[in-house]
């Protein structure tokens, strides 16, 4: 649920959380820690200027040009994490004479292998930001930042295989003429651009208003094998314990000691296949694929803010959010074959095997879609109002949240497993969320604190209370 998003994550008062899994998707601001430094933070669900928040809180980036530090700042870094080196630069002109500000940063990050076998990682960072004052009440700020990314992903373990392979052990990975290829890449390329004008309305009451477009693509790459056998090392046929559970030591045995001894996709088996398949007129036993995310979505919100006194303020937002995805699977190396046939080995049926019934077994080649593709269109619009109170010894807010929200699904393909329903748009998905929380905070002293929380959302319940 929309109201369930465990943490806000916003830049300029716009939420940059995926719709459809509520997570912020990190490395599309990535190696920009200089332009990125001016966050606020509100814990759990303690109240926000910007957002009725989330379960586990919210941030809120600012990136305008006139609140960042001036100057010029050049950095280097290395590390044995996910990457090796990062060289970054930022240069920040401050509010000029003529009432503009202007803020560029750049960032490479890059290497060869992080600390987990394998995981290369190349990307790049560019930002920037140019705010024009257009009166001592009035200004509008342009963001820019493009990111984009390409790493090798590392696999997760089984106990098993840890105590065999170490920490380090990366099963996507094979050597291929001499050099260490991964199976598994994502990579990410989801420019955002971002036009935010700030007005004081009067002395006691602003306005912010902000508009926002992100699009691109997020790729994740993984071998399909519908003609030949799992080529991962750690298949559970692989491993010693599908040999002991038999009482097989001799095969537990071979096993292990294979497994230690190698362990890492055999590319030149995939290859081989490939081209024996090929050489008898056959297709592809293998194939190098990603599954691709391709989104556009826009945004718009106003938000006010108002000091009724020295001790009551409130705040108001109003947001519409539109997404137009794309989802598919896309052919990105055919390993030495000439073609791939697109079924599911996997159906109980001649019908269910096909993954598009509209062109039953079809031959595709690079860069062409195959196994799944359809759009998802979602609207979301919602609105939040709270109140906060101020004073010496105890402060306590309320706020008020709800959110309506369509999903529908138009399928490109015709599956053979859902023939019924696969092919076309679905019935558009409708909800209504609210949420109501409120808290206080009392002050013992000025370090020693009590705070007490509660919300009710429409999707979940929580209540909270801490000291610190």
């Amino acid at each position: 649920s929309e109201m369930c998003i465990r943490d806000r994550l916003l830049i300029n008062g716009i939420e940059m959380n995926k719709i459809y899994n509520g997570r912020a998707q990190w490395s599309n601001w990535g190696g920009l820690n200089d332009v990125l430094r001016n966050q606020e933070f509100r814990n759990g669900l303690s109240p926000s200027n910007v957002t009725f928040g989330g379960l586990l809180g919210s941030t809120n980036i600012n990136t305008r040009a006139s609140e960042q530090r001036p100057g010029v700042r050049i950095s280097y870094s290395s590390s044995n994490r996910s990457y090796q080196h990062r060289i970054m630069s930022t240069y920040s002109s401050g509010m000029l004479k003529n009432n503009w500000a202007y803020t560029i940063s750049g960032s490479r990050r890059y290497g060869n292998e992080g600390f987990n076998e394998a995981t290369s990682y190349n990307a790049y960072s560019m930002f920037t930001s140019v705010e024009k004052k257009i009166n001592d009440k009035s200004s509008i700020n342009f963001t820019g930042i493009f990111t984009p990314n390409r790493r090798g992903k590392s696999s997760p373990n089984t106990q098993e295989v840890f105590d065999l392979k170490g920490i380090k052990y990366n099963d996507y990975w094979g050597f291929l003429n001499g050099k260490k290829r991964n199976s598994r890449i994502k990579e990410v390329n989801e420019p955002i651009l971002m036009l935010n004008h700030y007005w004081n309305f009067s002395g006691s009451t602003s306005i912010n208003t902000n508009i926002a477009y992100q699009f691109g693509k997020i790729g994740n790459s993984r071998i399909d094998y519908n003609g030949g056998t799992n080529p991962s090392p750690t298949y559970y046929q692989n491993l010693p314990s599908y040999f002991l559970r038999k009482e097989d030591f001799e095969g537990a045995y071979t096993k292990q000691k294979r497994f230690l001894n190698h362990g890492q996709i055999d590319w030149l088996r995939i290859f081989d296949a490939n081209m024996t398949n090929k050489n008898s007129g056959l297709e592809n036993a293998y194939v190098l694929y990603e599954d691709r995310n391709d989104d556009k979505q826009f945004t718009i919100n106003t938000i006010v803010t108002s000091d009724v006194n020295e001790n009551i303020s409130l705040n108001g937002k109003v947001e519409y959010k539109r997404l137009r995805s794309q989802n598919f699977a896309k052919v990105i190396d055919l390993l030495g074959g000439d073609a791939y046939l697109d079924i599911d080995p996997f159906g109980a049926t001649e019908e269910e095997k096909q993954n598009n019934l509209l062109n039953p077994n079809r031959y595709v080649t690079k860069g062409e879609t195959f196994k799944y593709n359809f759009n998802l269109n979602s609207d979301i619009i919602a609105a939040f109002v709270q109140a906060q109170f101020n004073y010496n010894s105890i402060d306590f807010y309320t706020a008020l949240y709800l959110t309506s929200t369509s999903h529908q699904r138009v399928g490109v393909y015709q599956n053979g497993g859902f023939s019924q329903n696969s092919f076309g748009p679905s019935e558009k998905k409708k909800f209504i969320n609210y949420g109501f929380k409120t808290g206080a905070t009392y002050k013992f002293t000025g370090r020693h604190l009590l705070d007490l929380n509660a919300a009710y959302l429409s999707a979940c319940l929580l209540y909270t209370s801490d000291a610190a």
